[in-house]
């Protein structure tokens, strides 16, 4: 099996990641500033709340973005999550106004 196979199938989380870093001799910091962000960007991007820290990462280190953070931010504006629990939201909202017709 090939080292790109291995890293395909593996699952990163956040500690594997640093320790990963750690081995090719890097630091977030370094990675940030590399990118053009500020230092604390892939810091952030590691505990998966700054995409573009996350992506400077997954760069730097040459994985790919999806295999390095799996399901990073799978629940958009769009996703099927979301849409239900607007339209749960919708439901109630009109449910609220139609109880407080009926009672005018």
């Amino acid at each position: 099996m090939t080292n790109s196979m291995k890293q395909a199938a593996k699952t990163w989380d956040r500690h594997e990641i640093l320790a990963e870093i750690r081995r090719r001799g890097m630091t977030l910091s370094g990675i940030a500033e590399d990118a053009g962000l500020e230092a604390s960007a892939c810091r952030h991007g590691i505990a998966r709340r700054n995409r573009k820290g996350a992506v400077a990462i997954a760069d730097a280190l040459g994985i790919p973005f999806q295999t390095l953070f799996p399901g990073y931010h799978a629940r958009g504006h769009n996703s099927d999550a979301n849409l239900s629990l607007k339209k749960r939201r919708a439901s109630r909202q009109n449910d609220t106004r139609n109880a407080d017709q009926n009672a005018a």
